[in-house]
Formats: C-alpha cells, structure tokens, sequence
C-alpha cells in the first residue's frame, strides 16, 4: 500500500562495505528504490539487484530528493548520501521535499572525519569543530568568520572540500588563523581505494606548495586545537577499540559486528557487553573500580589476549574519536598500535532522529559549563551539540541562544527509555526538563520545525529553484 511506503535517508558511511551500519544495510534490502548520487551507488551496485536505480550527477541534489519523494507513490524508496545524510548530505532536501514526514527516517552513517580520527589514532576530547570551505552554497565571509572563532577558541576543526582546482586558497586562510607548529592530518580517500593519510602542521602545509597540491575534493584535513589528543592505529593489531554507536546493535558497523564475532576476549561497561552480548563471540568481561582502575584492567586483559595470540576488543559507546574513553585506552597502550574500528556516533543518532539540524557546519562540545561559548557558536550561525547536560545546565544554555532557535533534547536515544523532545529553545526553557545524560542540539541556521522534526536548509536554494 502507498501509505505503507517509507523513504529512507542512508548513510552509507565513508567508503569501505566495513563501515557501513547493519541498519543502512536492511534499509536497502527493503527498498525498492535506490536514488542517489552515480559513484555512491557504486559503491553498493552488488546490492542493487532487483531494485529500480535512478542516479544522477554532482549538481542534481534537488532532483533526487523530489524524485526519491515521488517514488513513495510506488514502493519504498533509499536516498543515499556517503558518510553521514546529516553532514552536508542529503536528510535537509530529503524532509523538506516529502509531504508526510512520518513516513521518512534518516539513517546516520559514519562519518569522515570520525572516520579519518579513527584510521589515524586521533580522540576529541573536548570539542571538535565541522566547517565546509567550499563557497558554493556558503558565502566565504560566513565560512571565514567561522573558521576565526573556531580558531580563537582554539577548537580542533575538521574541514570539509578543503580544495579545488578551481578553489585553491581558503585552505591556505584557514591554516594561518592556526599557530604555525598546530598539528594537521590530511587524510585522503579514507576507506576507500587510493587511501593516504599523513600528519602535517599548519606551518608545513602553507611552505609547501606540493604536499598542499596533494589536497583536493577527496580530502579531509583535521585542524589539531584543545584536546585533541594524537595516538597510534594499525589495521593489522590484534587489540581493538570498537565504537558500537548509541546504542541497539542495528547501528553497530560490519567491521564492528566482525571483530566482536571473532573476538575471544571483550572488555568494556557492563551497559555495552548486555548491548552486544547477542553477536558477541568471545568471553564478556566488566571491571570494577574507579574509571582509571577500570581502563588499566581492560587493557591489562587486552595485553595478556595478545601474548596468547588472541584478538581482543575493548567497547566504546558512540564513536571512539568523539568524547569516549579510547583516549584514556590509547594513553595506557603507548607500545602499541591498535586497530580503531569507527562507530555511528551519539550525536548522529540524537540528529537523524530530529530530522535534519546539522546540514551546515556545526560543533560539538563535550559539557555545559560554557553557556556563553554556545551563545557565540550560535551566533555565528553553527549548529551546536552539547554532550552530557543535566537539567539544571539547561537554562543557561537555552538562554544563550536565541528563542526561535529549533533544538533537540534527548536522551538515551537508541536504547531503553529513550526521552526526545524538538521544540524552539523558549519552549524547551519553559518545558524545563528535569534529569542527567541529556544531549542538546541547537540546529544550524537555516533551520525550522516542520512535524515535529528540524528541517534546515544546505543552500541549494542559492544555486537552484525548488
């Protein structure tokens, strides 16, 4: 039945099969329509049998998201977007372009520079900033005085289409906003054919034109800042750190679901081993103590795993590079490489489920003792994502925004009791949630309430007419 029809946005994640989510993969198989971008369907043209493919190029995103909408009429349909639909991806034109949001989900995907942090031993311990340097849709002086404040608040920043042979000089503004010895990865095709990574600094990558030329459209460079935090990672180790997303195994990775099958020992809380305990393969195991104490145990554990031959896991929730404990793991194992295994993270899951509020560049900050950091943030028209608010940091919070501003609360997404809320932030003062472990998002702008869920536009209206 029509009515029954569902869009689903998909994540396919940042290239390898490995990382996509098994629930990207079941939306897929039970889609009877693909729509996407030609080189992402691609990347799944094995699962493509028996489904009707509508594709298009770089430049045709309106017409995608009107047609996979119009394809609901027939059956259900995929809209599929690389890394995650809610970083400069398709979920914004995708709601906005449907008539019965009931009907459409976003499925968050990994993303790539959770992606590229992960491939190369980098954590966030603190905060990470998003910014896209490609003008196209953003007028530079916005970009440019969001790279300014990330700069002068001293936030790691990852950048987006950093350049082009066409737009070849933001990159360079971007870097001297930085001290000259700021640490820099360059991560290039990461989980895909042709991958390269390599560690710079600011300083380096503006003396050296060639090793800037290296730098195009298929790149991500992460701009080190306050807590970020540089370890070491290898494919090929036998101790892994596996980010198993917010919550219910669908969200879990294919390598993530692999490596705990073929692990013989997993560590972690004893919230995550009942998560995973259904496709787990190995020995459960919880420690007890302080967090420290718990941390030295694991990795004791994974250390002993390895002299026997044995491969081990130790689990994070979310992903590894954004505010976990694979920083403190990575600290205890400085011997050794370990392999990083990306997961859906925390703040994917709170904005899929809200709709679309981080379609344009956002940040994340990990706390709420810096209302007035949020206020700044905002202003400069960033999305914002506060991890681990109680209740009582609420209200300096939602006051340091501005009142229209649609914003999310949530918690527990993906698990048992899990409590959401979108409303403007006046509302959500006035609702005044009482409480612990809340995620905040404060939407891009742009951004608006439609059914219940946050819509904000990428700028496509700036170049086309829908």
């Amino acid at each position: 039945m029509p009515s029954e029809n569902k869009l689903y946005i998909v994540g396919l994640g940042p290239g390898s099969r490995d990382q996509m989510s098994l629930k990207a993969l079941k939306s897929l198989k039970e889609a009877d329509f693909v729509v996407g971008h030609r080189p992402y369907l691609e990347m799944i043209s094995d699962l493509l049998d028996g489904k009707q493919v509508v594709s298009s190029s770089m430049g045709k995103e309106v017409d995608r998201a009107r047609k996979a909408a119009e394809l609901m009429s027939e059956g259900t349909v995929a809209l599929v977007s690389s890394g995650d639909p809610n970083i400069y991806g398709m979920a914004g034109l995708g709601l906005e372009l449907s008539e019965d949001l009931s009907r459409v989900e976003v499925v968050p995907g990994v993303t790539s520079f959770a992606a590229a942090a992960c491939r190369s031993g980098l954590t966030f311990k603190e905060a990470v900033a998003v910014v896209s340097l490609s003008d196209l849709l953003t007028p530079w002086q916005d970009i440019e005085s969001r790279l300014k404040l990330a700069a002068e608040m001293d936030l790691p920043t990852a950048l987006y289409n950093p350049r082009s042979r066409r737009r070849n000089w933001q990159l360079d503004r971007a870097l001297e906003m930085r001290p000259a010895e700021t640490p820099v990865l360059v991560a290039r095709s990461v989980y895909r054919p042709g991958e390269k990574l390599f560690w710079s600094t600011a300083k380096e990558l503006l003396d050296n034109e060639p090793l800037r030329d290296e730098i195009d459209m298929f790149t991500l460079v992460v701009i080190g800042g306050r807590g970020a935090r540089i370890g070491r990672a290898s494919k090929e180790s036998l101790i892994n750190i596996v980010g198993i997303g917010p919550g219910s195994t669908d969200q879990l990775t294919l390598e993530g679901q692999r490596l705990l099958k073929n692990s013989a020992r997993i560590f972690g809380a004893e919230r995550y081993l009942q998560e995973i305990e259904p496709i787990a393969g190995g020995e459960l195991i919880a420690h007890q103590g302080d967090c420290k104490e718990r941390i030295v145990k694991r990795v004791q554990g994974a250390r002993d795993a390895l002299a026997r031959g044995e491969q081990s896991s130790i689990l994070t929730g979310g992903d590894p590079s954004i505010f976990s404990a694979a920083w403190r793991i990575m600290k205890e194992v400085t011997d050794l490489s370990l392999n990083i295994c990306p997961g859906i993270s925390a703040f994917s899951a709170v904005a899929a489920r809200a709709g679309a509020p981080l379609i344009n560049d956002f940040v994340l900050l990990s706390g709420a003792k810096e209302p007035e950091k949020l206020a700044k943030l905002a202003e400069a028209g960033f999305g914002a994502v506060v991890y681990n608010a109680g209740g009582q940091d609420l209200v300096p919070l939602l006051e340091n925004v501005a009142n229209e501003k649609p914003c999310v609360l949530a918690q527990d997404v993906s698990r048992g009791g899990e409590a959401f809320l979108t409303a403007t932030a006046r509302d959500l003062l006035e609702a005044r949630p009482s409480g612990n472990r809340f995620t905040l998002i404060a939407a891009c702008a742009g951004s608006y309430l439609k059914e219940g869920r946050i819509i904000t536009k990428r700028g496509y209206q700036t170049k086309y007419s829908y």
